[in-house]
């Protein structure tokens, strides 16, 4: 009996050894859950029981129950909404519920909203931008870099805005809706006056007095390869004469001495005039000089109104001019 009693006294003791051991060794198993016999480390009683972990709330055996901080603002969409207005809705109701402005939505619906004197009417599907700015459709041979010069913006913003995984300058599916944050479209139409037409307004500014304009139309050929925003000064004048750069209208006079163009101050048949007369530059192509060389005369587009052509006699010293292109 005495014996027996020994032999079951040392195989107690050796197990508790032999799990004394196990229980210090490390098994390639996560920190966390190296648990050892006597006081149990925090990480280990968070994964069995529950616990915080930086701003998680978690449950037993690591269920997330909340994150203690929660957003507090709503992402902003990237994409424009489709609306169908209802009876009695006016433009100014639409952009006071969606937080953009009136202009924004004309110029998303262009064709429709051009003229000021028209509201949304019910029934009408109108596209609403997500932020101030213009909705777009993208047609054949456009890039985000024509898109920002046509609507005043960096290319830049085009492809962010729009998650675009691509350069500047390359070619755009025709079809897609883009949206063109703080974009400005061309300028509205105004209501005709009672008993006459509309009334021209010039859109560029600095002539006081400094010139005449004669008349507007006119036909021209439009040039293969022009890059241009379509209606713009600085697509006209590349139909009339092809340039190598890009870049809005007062950056040509540079561009042109950069590519080693002949440039001046005075004005010569077939040459291109640059001029401050906007916040983005103007350029027009010269038809003719007076024999006496105190004024000359321009074809240009974007000087009347978007997409209209003018020409207009220009005298010495009337305008911003930066210089002329040869």
């Amino acid at each position: 009996m005495v014996v027996r009693r020994y032999i079951t006294h040392a195989v107690v003791l050796v197990l508790a050894l032999a799990l004394s051991g196990y229980a210090s060794l490390d098994h390639s198993l996560p920190p966390a859950l190296k648990l050892r016999l006597g006081a149990v480390n925090s990480e280990g009683q968070i994964l069995g029981q529950g616990g915080t972990v930086g701003t998680i709330e978690m449950g037993r055996s690591s269920t997330i129950l909340e994150p203690i901080a929660i957003p507090t603002k709503a992402v902003v969409s990237h994409s424009p909404l489709s609306y169908q207005v209802k009876g009695g809705e006016t433009l100014k109701d639409l952009a006071a519920r969606y937080r953009v402005s009136t202009d924004s939505i004309r110029w998303s619906n262009f064709s429709a909203l051009k003229n000021t004197g028209k509201d949304v009417s019910k029934g009408m599907t109108v596209m609403i931008p997500p932020v101030d700015g213009v909705v777009v459709g993208t047609q054949q041979g456009d890039t985000p870099l024509s898109l920002g010069n046509l609507y005043h913006v960096s290319p830049q913003a085009v492809l962010d805005f729009n998650y675009l995984r691509s350069s500047d300058q390359d070619p755009l599916a025709a079809g897609q809706v883009l949206v063109i944050p703080g974009g400005r479209g061309p300028d509205f139409e105004r209501p005709a006056a009672v008993g006459g037409s509309s009334p021209v307004v010039p859109l560029a500014h600095g002539g006081s007095g400094g010139y005449t304009i004669d008349s507007t139309g006119g036909s021209f050929t439009v040039a293969a390869g022009n890059r241009f925003s379509f209606g713009f000064c600085t697509w006209y004048v590349y139909n009339r004469r092809q340039v190598p750069w890009l870049g809005n209208a007062w950056q040509w006079f540079g561009q042109a001495q950069s590519y080693g163009w002949a440039t001046g101050q005075t004005p010569r048949v077939g040459a291109i005039m640059v001029s401050f007369e906007s916040s983005f530059g103007h350029v027009a192509y010269v038809e003719s000089v007076s024999a006496d060389g105190t004024s000359y005369t321009v074809s240009e587009m974007n000087f009347v109104r978007w997409d209209v052509v003018d020409h207009r006699m220009i005298h010495m010293g009337g305008i911003p001019l930066i210089g002329f292109i040869y």
